[in-house]
């Protein structure tokens, strides 16, 4: 993969140059591009005029207002070293087993664009380089910047868009249900730190509507799919994909279609919706009656638009019936069980812990999976995080760990499995211990994940950024604020969207209705969000902007799904990613008054400075030599702002840029 988008983009400046020189080799050829270069004009037009109009929207040109309030880390220092230092050990024992060398250690820049891109998802803008490179190094100097970082806004923004793409995270699941506060509630987890199991068992127990329980919005996901829904939970919170057995034994692993419904059967009594017996339908069903009252004035009255939306979106609501059984299949072939015959349930391995043995069935699957003493829970978890600092996991894929899956180094993966234990699931203190190493300190190596092959973890892998990292960090470039705007929160949707369906009239209907399009709801919240936007793009962090965005979107062009698949998103090379890069709004946003390169480079004092302020901002390095020189020849050649637009424009189309190293 890697190797495939090595040979799309240059890996070096000064191949700033070679960027122009592929492009102009890979288009030359078209009909279209020869009639263009027929009767282009004979003198380019500078950015600053091709695009005088547009500007950048006031609000992200200023700094932010308010910060985040976020939970920071709250071990020792020296706690954290000494669980890296025995993942250095265990690493390093691995290497010396394979005949390998650890890597040397990654230059600071390096390191400083590796961390911030890792832990807050964005590259370091031209003041937080500078900031770092005047920090005294007592030895401490990278412990410092780690836990800064994960003490961050960027931190929750940047573990948002993670978390996102495992539980499928869309602001509406369907038309009329929106999930707008479960997504809220996802990211106010991150932002409290709120241990790993707590928030996953509080998923898999709500009951209620989303805006007065927002956790229900995990079982919401698979609205109408019940048995899906037990293989999704399965394989996100323990990485074991079950749900061949859904149908029949498993043909590559231990389980059978039977242990999968004993599972299902502690979930079986969950309802997403209300319906005849609920006290929303006290009245009779409450759309019917609205209904009807309005075709009193009007025979052709119709319940759709908003007041739909409101009366659907109310009947959403998870209860559980405790009473409730699961049958086995009407057509189920084995000889351990009999066509419809109810099943008892029964957990996957283990056994259920004794304090939830009392409780509904529902609240003992949730107590059996995040329990510590279920070891699958724990394990998938590290090997998750793992992975996402070091580009690969101990075991891959993932999401279908068994239990004779090869592992790269069974003795790390078992210590890392103890110590979120041990840290009592805090994603925050078990990241921050993995940063903490020498091993995430070293430079990175190329690796294929698709070959055969184990990586040893001699430093990080080198890989491509994600596709909210690309776009953050074109953010942190040109934007005093990425946070430009704020939605509306839990409460002041609730107060606008829950009824009392059992007795709402049509008059208190529109008048939600009305509130809800001018306050709450999406048109309200596109008005809002345009006040941010560029050439029709929002110009707003990743975890602030729709999910999913639609297929044409910057974010969606380089990899993001549309959350219909866990962890869906891909890394792969495409031609629209190219051309978005050499093509896209990017470089003239930059170049408006009000950008912060912008704002940089007038305030550099000469030439030479300016280029130094282009390289750091977006390369996070001086220039070197070679750099200069040919940067300094453009700069002056012709048109100034054209000159720098084409550095600024040739660094960002570098494969320097575009992967973490």
């Amino acid at each position: 993969m890697h190797r495939r988008f090595c040979a799309l983009w240059p890996m070096e400046v000064p191949a700033w140059a070679t960027v122009c020189l592929f492009l102009w080799a890979t288009l030359a050829a078209s009909p279209v591009l020869a009639q263009a270069k027929k009767y282009a004009p004979k003198k380019k037009t500078p950015p600053s005029q091709q695009f005088k109009g547009y500007g950048l929207p006031a609000p992200v040109k200023e700094a932010p207002k308010l910060a985040m309030q976020v939970a920071p880390v709250v071990s020792s220092r020296e706690a954290a070293k000494k669980g890296a230092a025995k993942i250095d050990a265990l690493v390093e024992a691995n290497l010396k087993k394979q005949g390998l060398e650890p890597n040397p250690d990654a230059a600071e820049h390096v390191f400083l664009r590796r961390a911030y891109l890792d832990i807050v998802g964005t590259i370091p803008n031209l003041f937080e380089y500078r900031a770092y490179a005047l920090t005294k190094d007592d030895g401490t100097r990278r412990e410092k910047l780690v836990d800064t970082l994960l003490n961050s806004p960027g931190y929750v923004s940047h573990m948002f868009n993670y978390w996102s793409a495992i539980l499928r995270l869309v602001d509406r699941p369907n038309n009329n249900m929106m999930a707008y506060a479960y997504r809220d509630w996802v990211k106010d987890q991150l932002r409290i730190n709120r241990p790993y199991d707590q928030w996953v068992f509080d998923m898999l127990t709500a009951e209620g509507k989303i805006w007065e329980n927002p956790a229900v919005g995990y079982v919401l996901r698979d609205d109408g799919m019940p048995l899906v829904h037990v293989d999704n939970t399965v394989r996100v919170f323990l990485g074991t994909q079950i749900g061949c057995a859904q149908c029949h034994d498993h043909p590559f692993d231990h389980w059978t279609q039977k242990e999968f419904y004993q599972l299902a059967a502690f979930t079986s009594g969950i309802a997403t919706r209300d319906g005849n017996g609920s006290a929303a339908f006290k009245n009779g069903n409450p759309v019917n009656r609205i209904r009807e009252e309005l075709r009193k004035n009007d025979p052709t009255a119709q319940v759709n638009g908003s007041l739909n939306q409101l009366l659907q979106a109310n009947l959403f609501r998870v209860s559980f019936d405790t009473k409730r059984g699961l049958k086995l299949p009407h057509d189920y072939a084995y000889s351990n069980g009999k066509p419809n015959q109810v099943v008892e349930p029964a957990v996957l391995w283990g056994t259920l812990p004794e304090q939830s043995k009392q409780q509904p069935k529902r609240v003992q699957f949730a107590s059996w999976l995040t329990s510590p003493e279920n070891p699958r829970f724990a394990k998938t978890l590290a090997n998750r995080l793992w992975k996402k600092v070091m580009g690969v996991g101990l075991i891959e894929p993932v999401d279908d760990i068994r239990d004779d899956s090869p592992c790269a180094n069974a003795e790390l993966l078992t210590f890392l499995s103890d110590e979120l234990v041990r840290l009592k699931f805090n994603q925050k203190e078990f990241l921050r211990m993995v940063l903490y190493t020498n091993t995430y300190r070293r430079t990175s190596s190329p690796f294929d994940p698709s070959e055969a092959e184990f990586y040893h973890y001699p430093g990080p892998t080198l890989r491509r950024m994600t596709a909210e990292q690309v776009w953050d960090s074109i953010l942190s470039i040109a934007v005093y604020n990425a946070y430009p705007y704020e939605l509306p929160n839990t409460e002041q949707f609730a107060r606008v969207v829950s009824l009392d369906l059992a007795t709402v009239n049509a008059g208190e209907l529109a008048q939600h209705a009305s509130q809800f399009d001018a306050e709450v709801g999406p048109t309200a919240r596109n008005r809002t969000m345009n006040t941010a936007a560029y050439r029709r793009q929002v110009l707003a962090r990743a975890s602030e902007l729709p999910l999913p965005l639609p297929a044409d979107h910057f974010i969606r062009q380089f990899g993001q799904c549309d959350r219909e698949t866990i962890s869906g998103d891909s890394l792969d090379p495409t031609v629209p990613q190219i051309l978005t890069m050499f093509n896209g709004p990017f470089t003239h946003m930059m170049l408006e008054k009000g950008s912060m390169i912008y704002d940089n480079i007038l305030r550099a004092a000469n030439p030479r400075d300016q280029l130094e302020v282009m390289f750091i901002s977006i390369l996070q390095r001086p220039p070197s030599s070679a750099d200069r020189e040919i940067a300094l020849r453009e700069m002056k050649s012709g048109d100034p702002a054209m000159g720098y637009g084409n550095i600024i424009w040739a660094l960002i189309n570098t494969r320097e840029f575009l992967f973490v190293q």
